[in-house]
């Protein structure tokens, strides 16, 4: 009787020991993650390219992207199969310098529409002549190594010419 009480026990603290080890599963995390919308740079010249990327979307739906408040379509991602997508838009070279609005409009992980945005600011675009900036100086490269090359044999000759002189004094008769 002692043996089976014995045995019993032993059993039972086994089960408790077991039970606080194993771990349950994991369940997903409620509620889902909202899907984002960002860019790679928040400072954006107008004509210039601008990388878009969120995640927390629909696997193997489509983000759209527009910029607001003008409505422009800027076009469109297909989600991977980890919820994640990136794109490069071009920022249209009329839009309006000032604050702005990259919109993402598509399928949250749910299968519900959802629509993000991240702001951006818009700079001028920067319209050049295209010829090299005036720095205020007409001199040729070329000229500049002249320069410089005339003044170092100029001071080599003239160390020469000062060790002959020095040379001539010390040895006279």
């Amino acid at each position: 009787m002692k043996k089976l009480a014995a045995v019993s026990l032993w059993a039972l603290a086994f089960s408790l020991l077991a039970g606080l080890v194993t771990t349950p599963a994991s369940a997903a995390p409620y509620p889902p993650k909202k899907p984002t919308c960002e860019v790679s740079d928040t400072s954006i010249t107008a004509g210039d390219q601008v990388t878009v990327s969120g995640k927390h979307w629909k696997p193997g739906s489509t983000v759209r992207f527009t910029l607001q408040p003008e409505g422009l379509n800027l076009g469109s991602a297909t989600v991977g199969t980890n919820g994640k997508f990136s794109a490069v838009v071009t920022i249209p070279s009329t839009v309006q310098p000032g604050p702005h609005t990259i919109q993402c409009s598509g399928l949250n992980r749910k299968g519900d529409p959802a629509v993000v945005g991240t702001d951006v600011q818009i700079l001028a675009a920067i319209v050049g002549t295209g010829g090299a900036a005036f720095t205020g100086s007409n001199l040729n490269v070329p000229l500049w190594m002249a320069l410089i090359a005339g003044l170092l044999v100029l001071g080599v000759a003239l160390v020469f010419v000062s060790r002959r002189r020095r040379r001539g004094v010390g040895t006279g008769s």
